[in-house]
């Protein structure tokens, strides 16, 4: 990926606050919408007749493209087509899209991957569940959390959420069992 476009896509994305589930969804929907049509984009051309929504912007929409890079897990159940920023969101990622175009820097399968990628960091970011129910014993609200870390692993390799889980308890049950034990 050109580093420039990495750079300005990274930068777009925190000025604009692309970071949630819905903006995610907006932008993934519009990528396809610019491989469809080219690029420039005219962005009233994507809202539906109603002008009320971002014409295919729902959960299938948005799973297909995830699917296609191996992620199963479902990223919005409406897909970003329930919020009222939507639209404005395509407007702003149009323009985005646009600039990059007249810059002579587009490259619509590099800019999908990006986007991929900030859908794996908010797979990542969710916290795990423990259950704290006293009918059960400590070892299986251990075993439990462990299968979450195993789970999140099995979804974004190379990281290793066990080790790391398992590492943070080990800290957790020394601390207090060791006055002035530090642990990180």
């Amino acid at each position: 990926m050109d580093a420039e476009l990495a750079k300005r896509l990274t930068k777009f994305a925190k000025t604009e606050r692309f970071i949630g589930k819905g903006p995610l969804c907006v932008a993934l929907v519009t990528v396809q919408h610019a491989r469809n049509f080219g690029l420039p984009l005219d962005p009233e051309k994507l809202l539906t007749d109603s002008k009320g929504q971002v014409q295919g912007l729902g959960r299938g929409a948005v799973q297909q493209v995830l699917k296609r890079h191996g992620i199963e897990k479902v990223l919005a159940s409406e897909g970003g087509r329930t919020s009222r920023g939507s639209i404005d969101n395509m407007r702003k990622f149009v323009g985005f899209l646009n600039q990059l175009e007249s810059d002579g820097i587009a490259d619509l399968d590099a800019i999908e991957h990006l986007l991929i990628q900030r859908v794996r960091e908010f797979f990542a970011a969710k916290p795990f569940v423990l259950d704290l129910d006293q009918s059960k014993s400590v070892r299986s609200a251990v075993h439990e959390l462990l299968e979450q870390a195993i789970a999140r692993q099995t979804e974004n390799p190379g990281t290793n959420y066990q080790g790391t889980v398992l590492q943070h308890l080990v800290g957790a049950k020394l601390s207090l069992l060791v006055d002035g034990v530090e642990h990180h």
